[in-house]
C-alpha cells in the first residue's frame, strides 16, 4: 500500500528564482498514461499552513494521491521562516502571534509568486489551463483567497481549509470555492476576531465570495453528517459553485486526516466527522470536468 510518506518521497524537488529569491516547490507528475502532449493534465497547487512546509502539507492533505489519478500536484514553500517551518507573506497582515508585519516581508509578494509558479508549471508540463486548482490550509488557505481575487480567471476552483478570506471587490474573480472550517477554531475563529490579521466571520467572507460569483444570497443548508453543516450557494444556472462546510467539533485542523501535524495544527482538536481530503478531491474533479477548448 502506498503511504503519504511514500508519495512525498517520490516528489521531485525544484527551485524557481522569483524577484531575486530562490523559491522551492515539490512536484508530483501525473501517473503513467496521463498528462501527455495529446492529453494535458489537471493541476493542483497545495499550500501549506504557517509553521510547516510543503512535505508536511502533502502528507496531511491527501491531495498527493491525485497524481495516481492523472493530476500534476505541486506544493510550494513560503518565504518567511516561522516557528521551525515556513509562512506566507499575506498582504497587509502580520503572522499569527506577531503584532506587526515583518520588515523582511516587505519585498515578498507571494500572490505574484503563485502566478509565476503557474507559468513555470505550464512550461514544465502539459497542463490543461481549464483544470488548474488551488488548495490551502490555514495561512495557505488565506493566500489562496488572495490569489483567487487577483488571478482567479486562471483557476477552475479553490479549496480553503481553516482560513478562507475574500479580499478584493465584487468585480474581482471568484472561482468556485469549497471552504471547510471548525466552529472551535481559536486561531482563525469561525465567528471572526479582533485586529487586522483575522476579523471577518467566516460565513461573511464566503457570502461575499458567493455574491461575486453571481450566486443567490441565501444558501441551501444541509447536514450531511452529525455535527457537520453545509451551506451551498446557487447561481442562476442552478449550479452550486460556492460551498461552506462547518464542523462543530473541529479546532484549527484539517479534518479527517490521520496526520498529527495537520490533524491538530497549533490549536484545537481534529475531527473525524468530515473528511476534507476526500471532499476536496471530489470538488476538484467536479469543477474540472470540462476540458479546455481543443483538448481531446
Amino acid at each position: 500500500m502506498t503511504t503519504p510518506a511514500d508519495i512525498v518521497r517520490r516528489a521531485e524537488r525544484h527551485e524557481l528564482t522569483f524577484r531575486g529569491r530562490r523559491r522551492r516547490f515539490l512536484l508530483l507528475r501525473p501517473g503513467p498514461g496521463s498528462g501527455t502532449a495529446a492529453r494535458p493534465a489537471p493541476l493542483v497547487v497545495d499550500l501549506h499552513p504557517s509553521a510547516l512546509g510543503p512535505a508536511a502539507q502533502l502528507r496531511g492533505s491527501g491531495l498527493g494521491e491525485l497524481a495516481a489519478r492523472g493530476y500534476a500536484v505541486a506544493a510550494p514553500q513560503g518565504a518567511l521562516p516561522y516557528l521551525g517551518g515556513w509562512a506566507w507573506s499575506l498582504p497587509g497582515v502580520p503572522l499569527a502571534g506577531e503584532e506587526r508585519i515583518r520588515d523582511e516581508a516587505a519585498g515578498v509578494d507571494d500572490v505574484a509568486f503563485l502566478g509565476a509558479l503557474l507559468d513555470t508549471l505550464d512550461g514544465m508540463l502539459p497542463v490543461d489551463p481549464a483544470r488548474r486548482h488551488l488548495a490551502g490550509f490555514s495561512g495557505g488557505a488565506r493566500l489562496a483567497g488572495h490569489a483567487a481575487a487577483r488571478f482567479g480567471d486562471r483557476l477552475a476552483s479553490v479549496a480553503c481549509v481553516g482560513g478562507v478570506r475574500r479580499p478584493g471587490g465584487a468585480d474581482d474573480p471568484a472561482p468556485p470555492l469549497l471552504a471547510v472550517h471548525g466552529l472551535r477554531d481559536d486561531t482563525n475563529p469561525y465567528r471572526g476576531g479582533a485586529g487586522p490579521r483575522w476579523d471577518e466571520p467566516v460565513p461573511d467572507a464566503v457570502a461575499r465570495w458567493a455574491a461575486a460569483a453571481g450566486c443567490a444570497a441565501d444558501p441551501v443548508r444541509t447536514e450531511p453528517a452529525p455535527g457537520v453543516t453545509e451551506f451551498r450557494y446557487r447561481d442562476g444556472a442552478g449550479r452550486e459553485p460556492v460551498r461552506l462546510v462547518a464542523v462543530a467539533s473541529l479546532g484549527h485542523a484539517w479534518p479527517g486526516t490521520p496526520d498529527p501535524l495537520l490533524g491538530g495544527h497549533l490549536s484545537g482538536a481534529g475531527s473525524d466527522a468530515y473528511d476534507a481530503s476526500a471532499a476536496v478531491r471530489r470538488f476538484f474533479e467536479e469543477t474540472g470536468r470540462a476540458p479546455a477548448a481543443g483538448t481531446p
